[in-house]
């Protein structure tokens, strides 16, 4: 059992001087500033400088964006799409602006590097040789003098990823997909885990100049405000300087929407819309179907709130529920009151909601005869077919049936 590790001590293991917190704190005679003060700055020493956008208006470089969906609506394909701009110098969507070429550095823990990533950033036209992929993190050798590795963690290797932007130089875009596989022990929901995390993450992008470009997905909240959507902690949207949401067209599932849910750099772009189309491209064991996206040329104007507004499942109430099942159990035609009552029980349709729901459809009780119990069946224009319009067996009133004007007791069951 190793001895319990004081809070002084832990600084100290941390690379910081304890400091006593009732301590003053006085300046050094050199000009440098004593443990624990503050660092301040004169902004009239500040220079101000543009944004240094990647992708105008939507994505900066030095900065953190979020783009955030739920699973299969063409994240991957997009970010592929964004490496292929960036990797060819290529012109970004609707707004034909040119992209400086540089490299993208890529970590991907969804998405097999052979038979998905190459193939799908090939079919949107990337150059493949200014692309790079983290294949992991060098942990040693194990005993028997074998190479191992392990996962990439941003709270761990920022260190060595920062070697890395060096090294390969004019990386313009790192994605991580999906941030979430990346995040090591920090709990995604709480916070201040999330922020201590990507604090450093923010400052390695504004050192190297290069777009961080996180993917998430979306929680199952059900809210229309878009922001909360986003899974984790709103730690997540609070570090990010842009986010933007993938949603499907509720009037067209083929067609997605990409449109800014956040962005404090610049103002709202327009979003774009696009498809998901597939492909083929060439491999030296024959064609492989992948798929990229086609965007579209024009803009749209519905904002993130409006898509998560139509995203959202509409309410069905008690009675709703109540009178789908009604139409279900008489389907095949009248069924007792007393076995109906029973049924709907069991159903957990509770009395009240189910006198509701047979009034909405118009559902009354009779009797095949005067001796007969009560019974309930959908009337006339609810029925499905023709020949249910007459029953195989008539009553004991015959072809009179409708002269026969039953008194009807409307029992609240």
């Amino acid at each position: 059992m190793l001895p319990e590790i004081g809070e002084e001590a832990m600084d100290i293991l941390r690379g910081f001087d304890a400091v006593p917190r009732d301590a003053p704190l006085t300046p050094n005679t050199a000009g440098t500033p004593a443990v624990g003060a503050l660092i301040t700055r004169r902004v009239s020493e500040i220079e101000a400088k543009p944004v240094c956008w990647l992708w105008p208006h939507r994505i900066a470089r030095g900065k953190l964006t979020i783009i955030a969906g739920n699973p299969g609506l063409g994240k991957s394909q997009i970010t592929g799409s964004i490496a292929a701009v960036i990797t060819t110098g290529g012109h970004w969507p609707v707004g034909g602006e040119k992209c400086e070429a540089g490299n993208v550095l890529f970590l991907s823990a969804e998405d097999d590097a052979a038979d998905t990533l190459r193939p799908r950033l090939e079919a949107a036209g990337a150059n493949v040789e200014r692309v790079h992929i983290v294949e992991g993190v060098s942990a040693g050798y194990a005993g028997d003098g074998t190479h191992c590795n392990r996962v990439f963690s941003l709270e761990q290797d920022l260190a060595a990823l920062g070697a890395e932007l060096q090294r390969l130089s004019d990386v313009a875009a790192v994605i991580i997909d999906p941030i979430s596989a990346y995040l090591g022990e920090t709990d995604s929901h709480k916070n201040a885990d999330v922020r201590r995390a990507l604090a450093p993450l923010g400052e390695l992008a504004a050192r190297h100049n290069t777009a961080i470009i996180a993917v998430s997905h979306l929680n199952k909240s059900g809210g229309v405000d878009a922001l909360m959507r986003v899974t984790g902690s709103l730690g997540f949207v609070a570090a990010a300087r842009a986010v933007f949401l993938v949603a499907a067209d509720a009037e067209d599932k083929q067609r997605r929407f990409f449109v800014p849910a956040k962005n404090n750099l610049a103002r709202d772009a327009d979003g774009l819309a696009f498809r998901i189309e597939g492909v083929n491209v060439a491999s030296p064991t024959g064609p492989l179907e992948t798929s990229r996206v086609a965007w579209e040329r024009e803009p749209v104007s519905i904002t993130a709130d409006e898509l998560m507004e139509s995203e959202k499942p509409a309410r069905v109430s008690a009675v709703d529920t109540a009178a789908d099942w009604l139409r279900k159990t008489l389907a095949d035609g009248a069924v007792s009151s007393h076995n109906i009552c029973a049924r709907a029980e069991a159903a957990g349709i509770t009395t009240s909601t189910l006198n509701r729901a047979k009034t909405r459809l118009g559902i009354k009780s009779a009797k095949a005869s005067m001796a007969d119990g009560w019974s309930w069946s959908l009337p006339p224009k609810m029925l499905k077919n023709a020949e249910d319009a007459q029953g195989e067996k008539l009553s004991t009133f015959e072809q009179v049936e409708h002269l026969r004007d039953f008194t009807e007791v409307e029992i609240e069951l």
